[in-house]
């Protein structure tokens, strides 16, 4: 590694970070759009809950910050089995100093980390071609425990055809495609659904509709109450929808504000948290119709999911989301021998 760099825990400067990504991001992605994972609401949003900062790893160059990863703790349930493990994810290094070890360096100081605190297991996506995947194939055949668990692909509803033309630079054909499934038509607005904004009174019912993937899905998160209740709400980052039922919530869908780079900036609507398992098929594609009026209100561009299959997703096709153009890797790094996570067909998840 270059001398004179520095590894040590995140010094707070949100927006030094934000523009040191977005260089190394433009510079790996080119005219492609990515979405800005490093503005300051959302890494607050992330940050904030974090009691330990050392989660956050930064590498220096005097008071200039080159390099970053954070390590998110969190519970998973592993086949009804309640381990912690760690998100490790936002790993961005300055254009100029890649492939100079930083990257490594930083690597090799988050797995420390993890096995002093003793955590199961550490989860990370990675999307395809990019230099992130090339890093940990380049671990894996180093003897490192690493496990390919699931592809997600992305699936997309657009909501302005016109404006995600511009932005994205789509080509002829592409938009073409679009119109010919009809994935740029608005959605229908129905006065009768009992769709509504989450209230914090709907914290209770939310967390048992989530937590109840425990029972259902070999991987999938645990909640506890105060760190749902940030996850489920919060000021221009995150928000939640809900559908009631004889006088019960019975449906949330949780979606993140992400604003996409490419030739404009345009917010998108990513889905993060979704259930509804009491709701009749009708039902369900209704509330996924309302929640797409609902993000188009608010101004998004479209709406953005994962392929994790951890709940039905065939009332979002039935609302014309179609399959994008990109996919991640979901990979985990494990600490715990009796840990196999290879080739799981669904995952509840967080795609950050």
């Amino acid at each position: 590694m270059l001398s004179g760099i520095d590894i040590e825990a995140f010094r707070g400067d949100l927006e030094g970070l934000e523009k040191m990504a977005h260089s190394a991001w433009r510079d790996e992605y080119g005219i492609e759009s990515f979405p800005n994972l490093y503005r300051p609401k959302f890494l607050r949003f992330v940050f904030d809950r974090i009691e330990d900062k050392n989660h956050l790893i930064a590498a220096y160059r005097g008071d200039e910050i080159v390099s970053f990863m954070a390590n998110l703790p969190r519970r998973f349930s592993i086949e009804g089995k309640i381990y912690t493990g760690v998100y490790t994810c936002l790993l961005v290094t300055r254009k100029e100093l890649l492939r100079q070890g930083i990257a490594n360096a930083l690597i090799r100081e988050a797995l420390e980390l993890n096995k002093k605190a003793r955590y199961d297991l550490s989860i990370f996506a990675l999307e395809k071609g990019h230099r992130s995947t090339q890093l940990v194939k380049k671990l894996e055949a180093t003897g490192n425990p690493v496990q390919w668990l699931k592809r997600n692909g992305v699936i997309a509803r657009v909501l302005d055809l016109k404006r995600a033309a511009a932005s994205e630079g789509l080509k002829t054909w592409e938009k073409t495609a679009i119109r010919i499934i009809g994935a740029q038509k608005s959605p229908k607005k129905r006065g009768s659904i009992p769709f509504r904004e989450y209230r914090p009174k709907d914290l209770a019912r939310c967390q048992t509709l989530l937590n109840q993937y425990t029972d259902k899905i070999k991987l999938a998160l645990v909640w506890d109450s105060e760190e749902l209740g940030v996850e489920l709400d919060y000021p221009d980052v995150s928000q939640t929808v809900v559908y009631e039922k004889d006088g019960k919530v019975e449906g949330l869908i949780n979606f993140i504000y992400h604003d996409h780079l490419g030739k404009t900036k345009e917010r998108w609507a990513w889905i993060n948290h979704v259930a509804y398992p009491a709701l009749y098929p009708r039902e369900r594609r209704r509330f996924v119709e309302a929640f797409l009026c609902y993000v188009q209100d608010t101004g998004c561009l479209g709406a953005v999911e994962w392929t994790r299959k951890y709940y039905p997703m065939e009332p979002l096709y039935r609302n014309r989301f179609f399959p994008y153009f990109r996919y991640v890797n979901m990979v985990a790094w494990t600490f715990n021998q009796d840990i196999s996570l290879r080739k799981i067909p669904a995952v509840y998840e967080v795609q950050i």
